[in-house]
């Protein structure tokens, strides 16, 4: 059976893809970037590191036409693509595990090792975006509009989780097998996920392999797009963002994930160097922080159907930017734990670093979903793809300037109030949602049917 037919193999497919996505960039971004840090790393190489590991994703517009332009007759549109791509995945894993001599033991050379992984992170994110935007087409194209919010929830966070255990449980395979036993566990995962899109079929016949018959699928409805110059999508989505809604919105996510990006790099020297935790703690607790994040993912998109997404987003960012304010005011008891009984162990010393790291995930699912979400609302329907693409590219900019000016933040603010300058700016930023109408974009849509219907007059 084919995915379009099978709504449960879509839904585990996707799914299953977008965790794939995951677990690398949790290990990549938080666990290998804790014990870095750990080791002496600064803030400011720990942010770059960071950062160039998120830089492709500030150009997944790149690969949208490629994959369009280049296809597979008789393989699916998109299959031939993520099979590709999740193999590359696995491969530059390899890079890892070619330095690890040079991360641990008598060569440790820690700085030298970060200016290697700099180029493993940024090569394997190439294609991990490439990944996520034929996840992304792939969804579109087999996805019915019935499916299409609950899904996308679903695969919001299957990516928390399998970022979660990124972190997490392969912060504890690295502490007990080493960083190569670390990297050899998802070189399988890769390569047994690749497997999914390998055996399964996107529509009635298709190839699954070259020696298979092609038979076309005379029965399926799906749409064929009308061919358009790259001039004129690149014309209307100029129109498109020359909105007062649009920039806005646009601004309000960009300014966004800078304190986000900065926050969270922040958070790790704060961990690792100034209370003292092991890397693998660290791991541990910013790890499981994902699965309350991932279930909030799920309700946040529900309740921003139910309550409006423009409050959604309020409550998330202001959340959060009031949350890492009283955290700043907190910093006497940063290395301090709390008396509690079902702590005696130790194991989760500071409960105040803890009850932060999940409670910011928490408010920041909120923001994130019901942003995906109102990025949809707000892409001009003729050129929809091109303009979310943007919308999702300058979230990823944000992200990456966020992780890189970390250590620039905490020379002007110092390291405790760089979270009350971030969350003041993150408390102030949902002010622009005032500017959000979505009118607007029905408007100018509305104008150029009216102007296309009396040409053909």
């Amino acid at each position: 059976m084919a995915l379009a037919d099978s709504r449960l193999q879509r839904i585990v497919t996707l799914c299953v893809l977008y965790f794939a996505q995951g677990v690398p960039y949790g290990f990549m971004t938080i666990t290998l970037a804790n014990y870095l840090s750990s080791q002496g790393l600064s803030t400011d190489r720990v942010g770059t590191l960071t950062a160039v590991a998120l830089l492709p994703w500030t150009f997944k517009i790149i690969w949208a036409p490629v994959i369009d332009s280049f296809q597979f007759i008789g393989y699916g549109r998109r299959r031939p693509w993520i099979v590709i791509a999740q193999a590359i995945m696995a491969v530059t894993m390899i890079g890892i595990y070619i330095i690890e001599p040079y991360l641990v033991g008598e060569n440790m050379d820690i700085e030298k090792s970060a200016d290697y992984l700099l180029w493993v992170f940024f090569a394997h994110n190439v294609f991990a975006v490439l990944q996520d935007v034929v996840s992304d087409a792939l969804a579109v194209d087999i996805l019915p509009e019935s499916e299409q919010g609950s899904v996308n929830g679903a695969m919001w966070a299957s990516k928390l989780i399998g970022t979660s255990g990124g972190a997490a449980i392969l912060a504890t395979i690295m502490n007990d097998y080493g960083i190569r036993g670390a990297v050899m566990v998802q070189i399988w995962i890769l390569l047994a996920i690749m497997l999914v899109p390998l055996f399964l079929l996107e529509r009635r016949g298709d190839k699954r392999f070259p020696w298979s018959k092609f038979e076309q699928d005379t029965t399926s409805d799906e749409p064929r797009s009308k061919h358009r110059s790259v001039v004129s999508i690149v014309q209307d989505v100029v129109r498109g963002f020359s909105l007062r809604t649009t920039f806005a919105f646009v601004t309000m996510v960009l300014i966004s994930l800078i304190g986000w990006g900065v926050m969270e790099t922040v958070l790790k020297t704060v961990c690792n160097q100034r209370i003292g935790w092991s890397a693998t703690h660290t791991s541990h607790v910013m790890g499981y922080a994902g699965v309350p994040e991932a279930i909030a993912a799920i309700l946040c998109g529900f309740l921003g159907d139910r309550f409006g997404r423009k409050k959604m987003m309020t409550i998330g960012m202001g959340g959060y930017g009031l949350m890492s304010i009283l955290f700043a005011f907190s910093e006497p008891y940063w290395g301090n734990s709390l008396p509690t009984s079902w702590a005696a162990d130790g194991y989760w010393d500071n409960h105040i670093v803890w009850a932060y790291t999940v409670g910011y995930k928490i408010f920041l699912a909120a923001f994130v979903v019901n942003y995906l979400a109102e990025s949809m609302a707000l892409s001009w329907t003729k050129s929809s793809a091109t303009m979310f693409t943007i919308y999702m590219t300058m979230s990823n900019v944000g992200h990456v300037v966020g992780n890189k000016f970390a250590g620039l933040s905490e020379d002007i603010f110092g390291q405790v109030h760089t979270f009350t300058a971030m969350g003041i700016l993150n408390m102030c930023v949902p002010l622009l949602l005032l500017l959000v109408k979505r009118e607007d974009v029905t408007r100018l849509e509305e104008l150029e049917l009216s102007n296309e219907a009396s040409e053909h007059v």
